[in-house]
């Protein structure tokens, strides 16, 4: 962990070296990092469509042997065993979760009080936003992704519901948690949750348009 932290230290210096603002370089470094993660988050996506198939293959199964338990049993074991990679595939999402804990921390130990051209309201960025712009950005950014169901072309799985209560709740619950991590923040991580948070968006929108050019196989 140490090395990835003095790596992305080292990194964010000099693109602030090159930038001359700490506010662009935390944008940069975050988009840098997410863009190296982007093939395991991709993976994990595109795992998460087939577990999606799965379920659906299994219920089928369960319906059409209800009657016949050991047949049953034996083509959910041949099912499982075909499709164990699906499964292991998954666990390529936790791989990510260091190196964005890292980033963080990068960003949180920033070694001076510096502004920003991003945020020009706002004087240091290790400060809080008293004019609540930066939570705000950030609650929005969050909560954009929970309405990307309710578009029908954006749908990625069959089996995905658009619920217009669920997608209320979801976005008052998400909203509702990005204020409160942002509000009390310094400004330099609400930038890095802003930047991480959009770039999940536009991952997600390229996601759902490809998997409806190309379905992904089971």
């Amino acid at each position: 962990m140490n090395i990835i932290f003095d790596f992305l230290s080292f990194l964010l210096n000099n693109l602030f070296l090159f930038t001359k603002d700490f506010g662009i370089a935390i944008v940069i470094l975050t988009i840098l990092v997410r863009l190296l993660l982007m093939p395991l988050s991709l993976k994990q996506k595109i795992n998460m469509v087939k577990q999606q198939k799965i379920s659906v293959k299994i219920n089928e199964l369960k319906e059409k042997y209800k009657s016949n338990p050991k047949k049953l049993e034996s083509e959910l074991q041949e099912f499982y065993k075909e499709n164990s990679k699906t499964y292991l595939g998954c666990l390529v999402s936790f791989m990510q979760l260091p190196i964005i804990f890292t980033l963080y921390n990068v960003v949180l130990k920033i070694p001076m009080e510096v502004s920003t051209v991003i945020v020009p309201w706002v004087s240091n960025l290790k400060a809080v936003d008293k004019f609540y712009i930066i939570p705000v950005l950030y609650t929005i950014s969050v909560m954009l992704p929970n309405f990307l169901p309710a578009a029908q072309y954006m749908k990625a799985y069959k089996t995905e519901k658009t619920s217009k209560l669920a997608t209320i709740i979801n976005s008052l619950v998400g909203s509702t948690v990005s204020l409160f991590i942002t509000i009390k923040a310094p400004v330099a991580l609400g930038l890095y949750f802003i930047t991480s948070s959009i770039f999940s968006l536009v991952e997600e929108l390229i996601f759902r348009v490809y998997i409806k050019s190309k379905p992904i196989a089971n």
